[in-house]
């Protein structure tokens, strides 16, 4: 378990146990080798307890290695100990050995910023450099206080013999015990060892271990130890790569130390000295498997940086995926190289063409020939260079036209080069449709306060002139001929009366009395009274869905809507023709309730007149024939309800007015037989 590549799901606890456990299996190392592996005679140190110790402090959390390095100094204290019998010496040289490990470690920090030692090419460098230098103090202060003293930390020691020691066994051990469990935690797999392809390897490879350094006799010794070992390291660094490389690294270690003591292999001619055969055992074993080392570590960055940027490049695929946004991407030949789902549904929707990677754009457009031209300009920009935002209409006229906001951009390589273009698209038929609907109820609702405020000074004015003509006609006699004029005066101002309270409705100061009713029983009560009102000419047609939802309006509010559009419809169609009312269950925009339709098979309205029959005094009709206040009324009525009307209409094709009016809460009336049905609503 690496220090800097801990799993993210191991606890701090776990971690500080592990690595007080490392400590004490330190302890059993020094213990079991120091006999065996000196570092020169009479030490009591063996050659393996610098990696070792090294590697389980490079494997602690910085938190928790001051700890451990109490514990690590009492367990090779303990274990040189037991192994020599000499506890004084043993502690001078384990003070010096945990003093080197904690400023190697130190080092490292500095010059690597944290990084784990084996998590990349150049860390790993930083390592070797760290053990070089870090590996140097403690050695010559050791080598002064002794030329002081007189007093040789043990026999044979010198500067140069510790700092060889403590570099050939880090440069070889940490390797091996950190790349064993080396693991970085944002892995999601761990290559099998124990695979055919590993055995192969290493069966192979203890083959020839066996005839460089353990084999004796003519059978031994063909083999040289370089090609014994490197083609082996590298091949299983490069394909299990650095638990592979640890693992038989491990067997190299095991074969030349064992060769070493058993007067075996390639060492065992160079002197009969123990200790001279381990300073060249570990020299070489520190030269072959330091260096090899950059093999798995390259490969291991490499294929971490390729998994990652295979990860980014899936998370925003699914990004783009999910937007709701229409994202598309083309290379410089106008080739499409991505679409997400959306794009290519909305595309398929307007154009009834299936767009997929590989098609050529001016090939999707073929079924547009309208929009060939413009669109492949636009992409032409953005090769060129030029990020901009375009607000166009696009689509199939036989099929669907929407209104589109195109945002265009360059797409760039890692050089700066333009490679292609891209777009991303909104459609905002939906919101200019909102706009204009906010828009016009803005002018209304202005139109409104300006009419309201007009109405009750024209009302007080009339009440005023009704009040003194009334106070003159009881001063005149019966026989008096000015009482006709008085009587005019009166008309005209009753008549000014009746137009103020169409403009009080319209600008929504009416007061009303507002009850559940059922629009369709009411439609159906009310058309008796409207076929006298409209004339033999035009058919009425009443139509009312059963189960209607109950609304919440004034009666006598609802029926002036109905008369008001309907004498209009009238007036459309001079020559006679057809007029339909009807209510029916509806929905709008997630809220359920009533729509009222209106349709007349009369001379219909340009858009330009559409645009302005809600307007107070607006009207198409000759003078003396309209006040223009009808509309405005129903306008002013309908919202005050709190529902909405819409109109459709072009010039000799008639017209139709929806109006829609939410369903109120269910409640028993006096206009009711009985108990109203649940209202449904969308969640």
């Amino acid at each position: 378990m690496s220090g800097s590549a801990q799993s993210a799901s191991t606890s701090p606890s776990f971690e500080l146990t592990a690595a007080l456990l490392a400590s004490a299996m330190a302890g059993v190392v020094v213990w079991t080798t120091a006999p065996l592996l000196p570092q020169f005679p009479g030490a009591s140190l063996p050659w393996t307890a610098h990696g070792v110790a090294l590697a389980v402090l490079l494997a602690t959390r910085p938190a928790d290695r001051a700890r451990v390095s109490l514990a690590l100094a009492v367990a090779v204290w303990l274990g040189s100990s037991l192994a020599t019998g000499l506890p004084g010496r043993s502690l001078a040289s384990t003070m010096m050995l945990v003093g080197q490990t904690v400023v190697v470690v130190q080092l490292y920090g500095r010059i690597a910023a944290g990084r784990p030692p084996l998590g990349a090419g150049a860390d790993y460098a930083r390592l070797l450099a760290a053990i070089l230098v870090g590996c140097l103090p403690l050695p010559l202060i050791g080598d002064a206080i002794i030329r002081l003293t007189d007093s040789p930390i043990s026999p044979g020691f010198t500067a140069g013999g510790w700092w060889v020691a403590a570099v050939t066994s880090a440069s070889s051990l940490v390797p091996i015990l950190l790349g064993a469990v080396w693991l970085d935690a944002r892995q999601d797999e761990i290559r099998p060892l124990l695979g055919a392809h590993f055995a192969i390897i290493a069966a192979l490879y203890l083959l020839a271990l066996a005839d460089a350094f353990l084999l004796v006799g003519p059978l031994g010794g063909v083999i040289p130890p370089i090609i014994a070992t490197l083609p082996f390291l590298v091949w299983a660094g490069l394909r299990h790569g650095i638990p592979g490389y640890a693992a038989v690294s491990l067997l190299l270690v095991v074969a030349v130390l064992a060769s070493t003591l058993f007067d075996v292999g390639p060492f065992q001619v160079f002197s009969a000295d123990l200790v001279a055969r381990d300073r060249r055992a570990w020299t070489y074993l520190a030269s072959l498997i330091g260096p090899a080392m950059i093999f798995p570590v390259t490969l291991a960055e490499r294929a971490l940086a390729e998994r990652r940027t295979r990860v980014a490049l899936a998370q925003l695929n699914s990004i783009v995926d999910a937007s709701g946004d229409l994202i598309a991407a083309i290379d410089r030949d106008l080739t499409i190289l991505a679409v997400n789902p959306s794009w290519a549904d909305e595309f398929e929707r307007v154009s009834g063409v299936r767009v997929e990677r590989g098609m050529r754009m001016a090939d999707a457009l073929a079924p547009l020939p309208g929009e060939i031209e413009g669109s492949l300009a636009l992409w032409r920009r953005a090769l060129a260079g030029e990020r901009f935002v375009s607000t166009r209409e696009f689509g199939d006229p036989a099929r669907l036209r929407q209104e589109y906001e195109i945002t265009y951009g360059p797409v760039r390589d890692p050089a700066g080069e333009i490679v292609g273009a891209s777009q991303i698209v909104r459609n905002i038929t939906e919101r200019r449709r909102r706009e204009a609907e906010q828009a016009e109820a803005r002018r209304l609702e202005s139109i409104g306060r300006l009419a309201g405020g007009v109405a009750h000074d024209f009302n007080n004015l009339m009440t005023a002139v009704m009040g003194y003509a009334d106070l003159i006609s009881r001063s005149l006699s019966s026989e008096d001929p000015r009482r006709a004029d008085l009587a005019e005066i009166e008309r005209a101002a009753g008549r000014a009366g009746e137009l103020t309270q169409q403009l009080l409705a319209f600008a929504r100061r009416r007061v009303i009395e507002p009850q559940l009713v059922d629009a369709g029983a009411l439609v159906e009560g009310f058309s008796r009274l409207l076929a006298p009102l409209i004339g033999p000419e035009v058919a009425l047609v009443v139509r009312s869905a059963p189960g209607l939802h109950r609304v919440k309006v004034d009666p006598t509010q609802f029926e002036q809507v109905v008369m008001n559009l309907a004498v209009n419809a009238r007036d459309a169609m001079p020559g006679g023709g057809r007029l339909i009312i009807e209510t029916a269950n509806a929905e709008r925009e997630g809220v359920v309730g009533v729509r009222l339709s209106v349709r007349d098979s009369g001379v219909g309205m340009p858009q330009e007149v559409q645009a302005r029959i809600f307007e107070p005094f607006f009207t198409t009709k000759p003078i003396g024939q309209g006040t223009g206040l009808g509309l405005p009324t129903v306008h002013g009525i309908v919202h005050q309800a709190g529902g909405q009307i819409e109109v459709e209409s072009a010039p000799g094709q008639g017209t139709a007015f929806h109006i829609f009016f939410p369903a109120a809460a269910p409640m028993i009336t006096p206009m009711l037989d009985g108990p109203l049905p649940p209202v449904p609503r969308r969640p």
